[in-house]
């Protein structure tokens, strides 16, 4: 299992970052809300998802991320400069919190999710989730957890349900 944090410490592209949080109580969304403003990048960072090759962090994008409570999940949203949306980026966590020095935290369990705002849906890193289980990073319950929770979400975001992963940006 990978501890992970919402503030990106030795993020090796990026020179110079923004970062906000918050706490959020509303209708549609409880939770720590982040965001990140790539101000200085060495290079722009691509992914491959499906068939495609895109631009997921350049000078001016912004990454919205979400900590719903008592969800086993975070969420990141990845905009261009422009302010479109390239994709939603939903990690698989074991949990998620705050520790004593004040950093938002999150132990991923290496399963993720991406929806692409044309609707393709897409589960990542499913070799990754295995590996960890036969070197015994993680255990079976882990293992069986992790897959869950990503069939849960998969099916409600399959269902139309955008409200599991598309939330308001608290910061505008």
């Amino acid at each position: 299992m990978k501890r992970k944090r919402a503030d990106r410490p030795g993020w090796r592209r990026v020179k110079r970052m923004g970062y906000q949080e918050k706490w959020v109580e509303a209708l549609s969304f409880s939770g720590y809300a982040v965001r990140l403003t790539l101000d200085e990048v060495t290079e722009p960072a691509y992914m491959p998802v499906g068939e495609k090759l895109l631009c997921v962090g350049d000078r001016g994008y912004v990454y919205l991320q979400y900590f719903p409570d008592q969800k086993p999940y975070a969420v990141t949203k990845m905009m261009d400069e422009l302010g479109n949306t390239v994709q939603w980026y939903i990690d698989i966590c074991k949990a998620h919190g705050k520790d004593e020095n004040g950093h938002i935290w999150y132990d991923d369990l290496y399963l993720d999710i991406v929806v692409l705002p044309q609707g393709e849906v897409y589960l990542l890193d499913q070799d990754e989730l295995d590996e960890a289980l036969q070197k015994g990073v993680i255990d079976s319950d882990e293992h069986s957890f992790a897959t869950e929770v990503a069939d849960q979400l998969l099916r409600d975001i399959l269902a139309g349900k955008r409200d599991t992963f598309d939330f308001p940006n608290f910061f505008a």
